[in-house]
């Protein structure tokens, strides 16, 4: 429940200097470009602002950042073995922590051990997840995290192309580019008021959304392959195992167009993927997509997860591979009948 509302939120950014944004573990566009516009309405009030995560940027997103900035956190960047050893960097404790696009504390993974969870602000559209933070503010309505910091950049006064570029980047992405059941007469106005600002839509959506990595298309056409379908179709799931992972050179970023991919075909409602851990092969990441009617959220939820009511992620534990799929089949089915 919210004990903060947007207006407070703006003055509450006007009241301090030194901001650490915060978003989650493998971030995507909304994250990131969320993050990136707050970062420059920030700068632009005269604050200073960086933004943490567990993981670097997928290389996709790369154009979003200034020239060799990195997002990981030190204790998260650091060696295995040195990572025990990592420390908050000096002067951190001083700053103020906003959490943007996290549903949950655990989705912050190791930057929440550094900076010991004192998080003083979150801002979210999930509409599951858990109030980690002093003050928390979600708007569930809102398609992305992006909507709420257009909002906040209106109530303050500030606005450029590059902050406007960084806010189309986040909408797009989380209404695949306005095609989702999450897009608002809201969203399209406030994407008609972004092109008023000058982006360049037209390269924007090529970057975001045609120009994949040869190993992302390859581990999708594999992971379409090795997909299992079943309820008549209307269902299908496909688990990426570590000899496969280990097989084709894939890293984590590769994966991120499968679920996607799947949910496009004919007759498919809703879509599931596992991809298993390496270094923890109990371990499955589960992401999910639907269509029409297929609650990805409750699914999602089953495994301790969630997100959004058409898209969501969960950690599946499982002894095998065969035990996780399994355990996801049967999820299905269980929410099918309802």
């Amino acid at each position: 429940m919210n004990n903060i509302s947007l207006f407070e939120v703006a003055r509450m950014l006007l009241s301090r200097n030194n901001y650490a944004l915060l978003i989650h573990r493998h971030p995507d566009a909304d994250a990131v470009g969320s993050a990136v516009a707050l970062r420059l309405i920030l700068e632009a009030l005269g604050k200073n602002a960086e933004i943490l995560c567990p993981d670097e940027a997928p290389a996709y997103l790369s154009f979003l950042l200034n020239p060799g900035e990195r997002l990981a956190a030190k204790g998260c960047s650091a060696p295995r073995e040195e990572k025990k050893q990592a420390t908050v960097s000096e002067g951190r404790e001083r700053k103020t922590y906003i959490a943007v696009d996290v549903a949950e504390s655990t989705l912050l993974g190791c930057v929440w051990e550094e900076i010991g969870g004192k998080v003083l602000l979150k801002l979210d559209h999930h509409r599951t997840g858990k109030d980690f933070a002093q003050y928390n503010y979600t708007d569930p309505e809102a398609c992305a995290a992006g909507e709420i910091v257009y909002e906040l950049g209106k109530l303050l006064g500030v606005c450029s192309k590059e902050i406007s570029s960084a806010l189309y980047a986040a909408i797009a992405s989380d209404t695949g580019c306005f095609r989702y059941s999450n897009t608002t007469a809201r969203t399209l106005e406030i994407a008609a008021d972004l092109y008023k600002d000058g982006i360049d839509a037209p390269k924007l959506n090529s970057a975001l959304f045609e120009s994949k990595a040869l190993q992302t298309v390859r581990a999708t056409a594999i992971g379409i392959q090795n997909a299992r379908f079943f309820l008549e179709g209307g269902a299908v799931l496909s688990c990426f195992t570590s000899e496969m992972r280990e097989k084709g050179g894939f890293c984590d970023e590769n994966f991120s167009e499968l679920s996607s991919a799947l949910r496009e075909i004919s007759g498919v409602e809703v879509s599931a993927t596992l991809v298993q851990n390496p270094d923890d092969p109990k371990k499955f990441r589960l992401s999910t997509r639907s269509k029409s009617f297929f609650d990805c959220c409750a699914l999602c939820g089953c495994f301790d997860g969630g997100g959004h009511l058409r898209a969501s992620g969960a950690t599946v534990y499982a002894e095998s591979p065969e035990e996780a799929s399994r355990k996801v089949e049967e999820k299905i089915r269980e929410l099918w009948k309802n």
